[in-house]
């Protein structure tokens, strides 16, 4: 057993603790004074923003500073080794911006509501997607070879001595524009800023769903997703698959979400830096997403055949959906009615079904809305036709006070359903013959101007979804 020199042992025992401060235990909270800087903006951010090229970029070679505000953060995975900001608002208003910056967890250097300065020596700029990137030179590992050179990301050896940090926070509160509606932001002057949309929630095709699904518009790594407001205005919201919440399911809620406005292409994203910033916690709203079409000649006959000969037939995208005599209107879900054909026979069609998952609403609640004169009118008859039956899809109304263009839901309607026969039991494509609905006769008190509402009522909310597919010709009042 060998001997230990206690001498010795004392000795770097003392310088061991002397170098690791081991004789107390209570670390302080550094000063922020050791972390931040005040220094003096010589240049303002428009300088740089209004002289972006958007092809190819320009380098700065002067000792200019900027100041700026941050605005994003990628403390929830959403943002990844870059960062947004605002510039400061002296009068005249704010531009955004961002900054590629190769290093992680930059929200624990640069967060929210945090006024920095930028040192613009040696930095280029361009304009992408409408939006100023502020960087250093990526030569492509090509370095003999200038013209595949772009603005790329600040080293992590140097973004410290350009991205200085000041001593002041001004609070994301301060800088967060809100409360906004879609329609409101859809401009290139809110990129990169803070935004807090009011009064929305996500689609019926997200509800359910995991922020990040693959299997769900999945483009680049990321799931884009739509969310609506009050109004009907969509925006995607792109949660990336690195998120970390994104596994968590999609609230089927209504409320206010904040984020950052981006642009891809001719795309606005609006992108949330943390599940923090998705607060859905009311009821949801009914939101029609599709406006009413068509309505443009209402003319209120009592004696009339529509056969659908006059109009375009074609597909979802490429079928008459805007008919001048009648109303075209989904409530819920975006599908329309349109004019299809088969062997030369012209007709309305609608259905739920949506071979995308992307695609499948929850709910599908779409109206097709004839004026008819009561008063002249004796009577009424329609043809249908089924393909995928998957259960009873369509009623039949007639209403007399209904407003055109407001909500179908608002008016008095009565439901004649039972009068009339519908096509039924088809659960394949097969085709079959058209199905004469038989006569309703209208109640003898039944006068003055109103409309017959033919009802699709659908989706994949229900258990088993139904997506039957129905099609209505020759509709006849006498």
């Amino acid at each position: 057993m060998k001997n230990i020199n206690i001498k010795s042992f004392l000795v770097y025992s003392f310088i061991l603790c002397t170098s690791v401060a081991c004789v107390n235990e209570k670390f302080d909270t550094p000063s922020t004074n050791n972390l931040c800087e005040s220094l003096t903006a010589n240049k303002k951010v428009t300088d740089f923003t209004t002289q972006a090229p958007t092809s190819g970029f320009t380098t700065h070679k002067a000792d200019d500073i900027i100041e700026a505000v941050v605005t994003s953060s990628d403390e929830g995975g959403t943002f990844y080794k870059s960062i947004s900001f605002e510039s400061i608002d002296n009068g005249s208003g704010t531009v955004g911006f961002s900054i590629p910056v190769d290093q992680s967890n930059l929200h624990t250097e640069f967060e929210p509501g945090r006024k920095v300065y930028i040192k613009m020596n040696g930095l280029s700029y361009t304009n992408k997607n409408a939006s100023t990137i502020i960087g250093e030179i990526f030569n492509n590992e090509t370095p003999n070879n200038t013209a595949d050179d772009q603005v790329g990301r600040i080293s992590f050896v140097t973004y410290k001595n350009i991205i200085k940090k000041s001593c002041e926070n001004v609070g994301e509160e301060r800088i967060v524009k809100k409360p906004l509606f879609i329609n409101q932001i859809l401009n290139d002057s809110y990129i990169n800023k803070l935004i807090e949309l009011k009064d929305v929630q996500f689609l019926d095709a997200s509800v359910g769903k995991k922020y990040f699904d693959p299997t769900l518009n999945n483009l680049g790594s990321a799931t884009n997703h739509l969310i609506t407001d009050l109004n009907g205005n969509k925006i995607i919201v792109r949660i990336s698959e690195f998120a970390k919440f994104a596994s968590k399911i999609i609230s089927n809620k209504n409320g206010k979400i904040r984020g950052i406005l981006t642009k891809f292409g001719s795309d606005y994203q609006f992108i949330p830096r943390t599940e923090r910033d998705i607060q859905l916690t009311e009821d949801r709203k009914e939101v029609d997403l599709a406006p009413a079409l068509g309505g443009s000649a209402l003319t209120y006959s009592g004696s009339f055949t529509e056969n659908f000969d006059t109009y375009t037939a074609g597909s979802v995208t490429t079928g008459t959906k805007d008919f001048p005599k009648y109303i075209n209107d989904p409530l819920l879900g975006s599908k329309y009615w349109y004019v299809t054909s088969f062997s030369s026979n012209k007709y309305i069609v609608m259905s739920a079904f949506n071979s995308a998952s992307s695609g499948q609403e929850q709910n599908n609640k779409s109206y097709f809305i004839v004026p008819v004169d009561f008063t002249a009118a004796n009577s009424m008859s329609f043809k249908t036709q089924d393909r995928f039956n998957t259960g009873s899809v369509l009623k039949v109304y007639y209403s007399t006070n209904y407003v055109p263009f407001s909500k179908v839901s608002d008016a008095s309607l009565t439901d004649i359903t039972s009068n009339f026969t519908i096509a039924s039991g088809t659960l394949t494509g097969t085709t079959k013959p058209f199905v004469n609905s038989g006569v309703f006769n209208f109640p003898v008190n039944l006068t003055g101007n109103g409309y017959i509402i033919f009802e699709y009522s659908g989706g994949y909310s229900l258990s088993p979804a139904r997506t039957t597919t129905i099609h209505i010709d020759d509709i006849v009042v006498n």
